[in-house]
């Protein structure tokens, strides 16, 4: 190939024929919505092709994030494959349809912690005496309110969700979404700093969120690859951290999260001092005050927060 032909061949590679910026101007794909109103707001419209990622403190609501943000793509019909390295696969599906349930209101709203300890089950003097079998049946003929939303859960979003966790590494879990048909599901992975890497095992943390921030990105950015939500836990931080407000430097295990992230957003709970010490700001309802910001967006504005209220047991960011 001649010199001249080498470098068209650069210039457009597998690009559609026409003028290349506009047809990048009228083929770039919209943002995906998230659902969670303040952080699509704030992301300009949801998550742009690439790796999102959400970081934040313990207690900031980072997993109750994901859980709602995949809910809410499920009810849209957006499928979605949480890969869960922390929670268990019962855990993460109640956690989702607890949040769908509050934003549905023909169904009953369930609070995910009561059904995962059984408060829910054992407040029901029906149910006492019976065995497994007995109750299973039970529940499914009779008028729980409980079973009927996570039924409408199962019949409905919950076939668009996918829950992994079989602690797959890095490369088997990329390759796993490469081999799924388009269009491609949301990847959900909670969390990225306990996602297993292949290695002779003595690398640093450094550089096994290195190698996973990079895997994941290489993959949210080729033509056969989706949008990521990758949730990032944060570094020890200091009272000055929170004096100054969240930057990039607060995610844990690697710097290069700033580089290879299309997106960053760090949830931070509002914090008081009271006589035994410094503790959430909590309302009367229980939800915890707090903060959404933007520290990178390639794609829109950056260093803009939004003020939250987090609701835990219902799984709820509002």
């Amino acid at each position: 190939m001649s010199a001249p032909d080498l470098w068209e061949a650069l210039r457009v590679m597998d690009r559609p024929p026409g003028e290349l910026a506009m047809t990048a101007y009228l083929t770039a794909p919209d943002p995906v919505p998230t659902g969670v109103p303040k952080l699509d707001q704030l992301l300009g419209g949801g998550m742009t092709r690439g790796v999102t990622v959400v970081g934040g403190p313990s207690s900031a609501g980072k997993s109750v994030l994901a859980c709602q943000s995949t809910a809410m793509m499920a009810a849209r019909g957006t499928r979605v494959v949480y890969a869960s390295y922390e929670m268990s696969w019962e855990v993460v599906q109640l956690r989702c349809a607890s949040s769908w349930s509050c934003h549905n209101r023909d169904v009953a709203t369930i609070s995910w912690s009561n059904v995962v300890s059984g408060v829910a089950r054992r407040s029901h003097p029906e149910y006492h005496g019976k065995s497994a079998q007995q109750l299973s049946r039970y529940l499914v003929d009779g008028d729980d309110p409980v079973v009927r939303t996570l039924t409408a859960w199962d019949d409905g979003p919950g076939r668009n969700l996918a829950v992994l966790t079989d602690n797959y590494e890095i490369g088997e879990l990329v390759e796993t979404m490469r081999t799924l048909p388009q269009p491609k599901p949301v990847l959900v992975v909670d969390y990225m700093q306990i996602v297993p890497v292949e290695s002779s095992g003595n690398d640093s943390e450094y550089d096994r969120v290195t190698e996973i921030i990079n895997q994941l990105q290489s993959y949210a950015q080729s033509k056969d690859g989706g949008n990521v939500l990758a949730i990032s836990s944060t570094r020890k931080l200091s009272a000055n951290d929170y004096k100054d407000g969240p930057t990039m430097d607060w995610f844990r295990g690697s710097g290069y999260i700033g580089y290879a992230a299309e997106q960053a957003v760090m949830l931070v709970p509002d914090r008081v001092r009271t006589e035994n010490g410094m503790e959430l700001s909590r309302n009367q309802d229980g939800s915890v005050n707090g903060r959404m910001t933007v520290v990178k967006n390639k794609s829109g504005a950056s260093d803009v927060s939004i003020a939250t209220k987090l609701y835990g047991n219902s799984n709820l960011i509002l």
